[in-house]
């Protein structure tokens, strides 16, 4: 693995910040931190810059509240100030994560995601008779920090560096051995990183091609169900010794029988919705419809919500389906 050095001094350059700061800002204008933020440029993004070059100061100031999507999460969300510091450090440290990854990761990259990762599990499941899932318990929650950190040290050789990664890191419920929150974009890149040890030891020891990750949740697919039986309990045995994790019960099954991966479901030949999409875009059109109704939403307003639902669901050849739904809850065509 490379060692990068001479990021740090990078940090703070007025250049990284206001890239940071037009990041931060997507989605989130209209907040009452943001706006206090904006009011005080551009004095705000040089207090940013100082405590890039002087030492972080405070950090962990989150937010913290629950979402249903489709299983219960606790999101943790920085201020909106750290949010711009995180963006300037992910400025830098981008690209040496991004170096370390494996073709077959999908999450958190730019020109990879979700629809990617969508057409590679079709790839592989038409083109394979077994598949093997696996999936990380409580992932974010159960990080190991110090076992984290290690691995940090292997990619980046400043110490001024590392002491920031550390801050980051521990900046979350200070003083806790495991767990990095879920909502930091820091967060999300660390996650990222600490698994693609586990690619590198599918791809590279255990010689699987066919393989998918996107975050915690993987696929491996062969036509030798000896081959992926071996995979399972390998896996299982790298992930408790070498990354402090445990997995959750693995899946093994035929692809003709249909997999369910990333809200998807997957046979042959066919992409679908699995179950739970399907009610989840049920309830979200329906509420789209309710606020239409109610005049609580304007047209525009419920026309780009219904949009936005459809295309998250576009890899899915399920026309017949969405039609159905649109025209049951009424929403503008």
């Amino acid at each position: 693995m490379k060692r990068w050095v001479q990021l740090y001094e990078r940090l703070a350059d007025w250049s990284n910040l206001e890239r940071a700061l037009g990041l931060a800002l997507k989605g989130k204008r209209d907040r009452q931190s943001t706006v206090a933020f904006m009011e005080g440029m551009p004095e705000t993004l040089e207090a940013v810059g100082r405590r890039l070059r002087s030492g972080l100061g405070p950090l962990g100031r989150y937010r913290e509240f629950v979402i249903h999507d489709p299983k219960l999460r606790l999101i943790s969300a920085p201020c909106f100030e750290d949010r711009v510091l995180h963006q300037a450090v992910m400025g830098v440290c981008e690209p040496a994560f991004e170096r370390w990854l494996i073709r077959q990761t999908f999450a958190c990259r730019v020109g990879r995601g979700l629809r990617a990762a969508v057409n590679e599990a079709a790839h592989w499941t038409d083109r394979r008779r077994w598949y093997l899932q696996l999936d990380v318990r409580h992932y974010f929650e159960t990080i190991p920090r110090f076992r984290l950190m290690e691995k940090v040290e292997r990619l980046f050789g400043e110490v001024e560096m590392l002491r920031l990664w550390w801050e980051l890191i521990d900046s979350h419920r200070p003083g806790q051995t495991n767990g990095i929150p879920i909502g930091a974009l820091t967060s999300q890149h660390l996650a990222n990183f600490y698994l693609g040890f586990l690619d590198r030891f599918i791809k590279e020891a255990l010689r699987i091609s066919a393989y998918a990750r996107y975050m915690d949740d993987m696929v491996l697919w062969s036509d030798d169900r000896e081959e992926l039986l071996r995979c399972r309990d390998a896996v299982t045995a790298f992930v408790d010794r070498e990354l402090g994790l445990v997995l959750k019960v693995p899946s093994l099954n035929r692809t003709q029988g249909g997999l369910d991966f990333l809200g998807f479901r997957f046979h042959p030949g066919w992409i679908g919705l699995d179950r739970s999409s399907r009610r989840r875009l049920r309830m979200r059109l329906r509420f789209i419809a309710g606020g239409l109704s109610r005049g609580t939403m304007s047209e525009r307003e419920a026309q780009d919500r219904a949009t936005a639902c459809l295309a998250a669901v576009g890899s899915a050849r399920c026309l017949s389906f969405r039609r159905r739904i649109l025209s049951q809850i009424e929403v503008v065509n």
